[in-house]
């Protein structure tokens, strides 16, 4: 699990997301803070991100890693 806020902080560990990848709001999910859920806690789909914005991701996921 990533958390997504609406602090956006410009760090090469965040990736913007916005209304077109529906979210609600200008955001940013941070990479630099993943931990581990238990699948129970998710009572819905947020949002499903396109192949691109996925390849944001795993790039900050990359740098958050230091892979």
């Amino acid at each position: 699990m990533a958390p997504i806020t609406r602090r956006i902080r410009g760090i090469p560990t965040e990736v913007l997301l916005s209304p077109d990848d529906g979210m609600p709001a200008e955001c940013a999910v941070t990479l630099d803070n993943v931990t581990l859920a238990d699948k129970a806690c998710f009572a819905a789909l947020q949002t499903r991100l396109t192949p691109a914005r996925m390849g944001e991701v795993c790039r900050a996921l990359r740098v958050a890693a230091g892979c």
